[in-house]
């Protein structure tokens, strides 16, 4: 009981969640009329799920939603808002009703203090294949549908590489390397860009650096136990602070506070020719750059190792004091989320990969970008995203000093420095 009410306290610090048909007469020829739909108590649904890369077709959702459900009002919380926005929440004891989580030590402590619903026995839960229903199962809740597979992926301004002399995008470290040395002196562009304000971005560059350096699948499952128990050498990596070095000066000024938009716009208005990026970022790019091309990130020297894991997902939260009229809302929603050609409208605006199995072919559009980038993914070799690995205080450590050294405030010795530091003091299995 300490342990979660510690988790919870770290929580809410780190981030301060029958109208019957009248009968006819019996002499009357015509048949009784219908009987009237039966009247519903009017409720509102607060729900934290919509992002910024989707605004717009949350209103398309919503207008459809309540079109079809008059009864429910759903309000839309936090647009834009990081987990400080649930901290907030939590604190107040007043969570929305349909939030996102990934797959962390937060979502850990939400659990553990019975603030997720348990979705097991939902209508929804047959629509979620078992892989990436067991990456949100814990202690055998199952309380997340998550949005779709989310992996790594570098998106190109061909005409900036165009310019500096490339008709082809890199396909290995070296390439990529003398590819940012070739944008830096023949153009106005800075090299790359990344959204380092977000965590999951930050450690993205990190992660894909590690992965190739280890390229070994026995090696790369070894460091992601390691990195849960506590136990990684972060300094035995050979080439790890090297290479780390070797990539920071090309990122375009700013990158390290960078949010998902920012790096989209600075694409859009040429500032810079490449973005590490996630594949649910691919919509937004795609429709501010016009000579776009994506793949999978070119860190490797003969095989390029990718990153990836279950998306965001969507959990119910814990209310004792809902009515049975707003557990039937929150409920209706929820189930209806996940249908096929509601669910659709979150898709296509993103450009993700579902997994939902509601999610038939033709209600898939992905950008044209894309397309061979979705079929290279499921075979490319690939490390687990950090925050299904790390715990809350070495994620704000680490990526602290990766924001650094993108700002030029710290090299990467002193990052891997700061990272053997916290290891044994903050991780996952802990």
């Amino acid at each position: 009981m300490k342990k979660i009410i510690a988790l919870l306290l770290a929580l809410v610090m780190v981030m301060s969640l029958a109208a019957c048909g009248a009968k006819a007469p019996e002499s009357a020829p015509e048949a009784a009329p219908e009987a009237a739909p039966e009247e519903k108590e009017n409720v509102t649904i607060e729900v934290w799920i919509a992002q910024v890369d989707w605004a717009d077709a949350w209103d398309v959702m919503e207008a459809k939603f309540e079109d079809e459900h008059p009864w429910i009002d759903v309000e839309h919380v936090g647009l834009g808002e990081d987990t400080t926005f649930l901290a907030t929440r939590i604190g107040a004891n007043d969570l929305p009703d349909v939030i996102q989580c990934n797959n962390n030590d937060n979502m850990d402590a939400m659990i553990a203090a019975d603030m997720l619903v348990d979705l097991s026995d939902w209508e929804v839960a047959s629509l979620m294949p078992d892989t990436y229903k067991n990456a949100f199962t814990h202690n055998g809740k199952f309380v997340g549908m998550c949005q779709g597979a989310a992996f790594s992926c570098m998106f190109y301004n061909m005409d900036i590489l165009n310019e500096a002399g490339w008709t082809e995008a890199p396909k290995n470290w070296t390439e990529l390397l003398q590819c940012c040395a070739d944008i830096e002196a023949k153009t106005d562009a800075a090299p790359l860009v990344t959204a380092a304000g977000k965590t999951t971005t930050s450690w993205m560059i990190l992660e894909l650096v590690l992965a190739n350096l280890l390229n070994d699948a026995d090696a790369v499952a070894a460091y992601q136990e390691d990195f849960k128990n506590g136990t990684f050498k972060w300094d035995e990596v050979e080439g790890l602070a090297e290479r780390m070095d070797a990539i920071a000066p090309y990122f375009l000024t700013g990158s390290a506070s960078m949010l998902e938009e920012d790096a989209a716009t600075a694409m859009g208005d040429g500032l810079a020719a490449m973005c590490i990026a996630g594949n649910w970022n691919a919509g937004m790019i795609s429709n501010v750059v016009e000579n776009i091309y994506a793949d999978l990130p070119c860190f490797g020297d003969e095989v390029n190792w990718i990153s990836n894991s279950p998306e965001d997902a969507f959990c119910v939260t814990v209310n004792e004091n809902r009515t049975d009229a707003e557990w039937e809302a929150v409920q209706t929603f929820y189930n209806w989320l996940f249908e096929g050609e509601n669910f659709a409208i979150i898709q296509n605006a993103r450009g993700t990969v579902p997994v939902v199995t509601s999610m038939t072919e033709d209600l898939i559009a992905l950008p044209e970008c894309m397309i061979p980038v979705a079929a290279k993914m499921g075979a490319a070799p690939a490390v687990l995203m950090g925050f299904n690995l790390w715990a809350a205080e070495f994620s704000d450590a680490a990526n602290g000093m990766i924001k650094g050294l993108l700002s030029g405030d710290n090299d990467a010795a002193a990052m891997v420095a700061k990272m053997v530091e916290m290891m044994p003091k903050s991780f996952k299995n802990q």
